[in-house]
């Protein structure tokens, strides 16, 4: 598939909204460029690891059906029984 398209003041170029919706991509999205040399440019979604992480994790605790409250109160009850073997003195 070939598309065309125009690189804008600032050069911004608009990827056509059916690339956008194909490969899911965001606004805010960070890309890596790579020449390719002979003016050929590739064009890549940069995936930050924390990202594909957390979205990782938020689909699990929808599976799961662990809301947020659900979370914060096993974290804070972890950190709690945490301090007591690791600051308090016996």
């Amino acid at each position: 598939m070939a598309t065309t398209v125009q690189i804008r003041g600032k050069g911004n170029i608009t990827l056509p909204a059916s690339l956008r919706k194909k490969y899911k991509l965001e606004e805010g999205e960070v890309f890596t460029i790579i020449d390719l040399g002979g003016g050929s440019l590739l064009l890549k979604p940069k995936v930050l690891e924390v990202d594909k992480l957390s979205r990782q994790i938020a689909k699990r605790l929808r599976e799961e059906n662990v809301s947020l409250d659900d979370l914060l109160q096993v974290l804070d009850e972890e950190r709690k029984i945490y301090y007591k073997e690791n600051y308090v003195k016996k």
